[in-house]
C-alpha cells in the first residue's frame, strides 16, 4: 500500500484480521440491512481480489440484484444491491 494512505488513514481503517477479510463489509451490510429502506442501493468499492466473496455474503444476508462491477483495467472493483 502506498505511503500517501498508509501515512493519514488509521491502521484499523485499512487492515483487517486475516480470518475475517470481510469485517467492515459485514458490518455495513448489517446496518444497511436495517437502516435501508426497501429497494434501496448500496454500492461497495471492493478489494479486487474478494469479489466473489463479498457478492456472497451479500447474497447470504438477503440483498437482490448483487452486481460484480470492474473498473476500466476489467478488475472486480465495486459491488452494487438492492435492498
Amino acid at each position: 500500500m502506498h505511503t500517501n494512505v498508509t501515512d493519514f488513514e488509521p491502521h484499523t481503517a485499512l487492515f483487517v484480521p486475516e480470518d475475517d477479510p470481510l469485517l467492515f463489509y459485514k458490518a455495513i451490510a448489517d446496518f444497511a440491512i436495517t437502516n435501508l429502506v426497501k429497494d434501496g442501493l448500496l454500492f461497495f468499492e471492493i478489494n479486487e481480489s474478494l469479489g466473489k466473496e463479498t457478492v456472497a455474503l451479500l447474497e447470504s444476508k438477503g440483498f437482490k440484484d448483487v452486481e460484480l462491477r470492474q473498473d476500466m483495467s476489467g478488475r472486480d472493483r465495486m459491488v452494487k444491491v438492492i435492498r
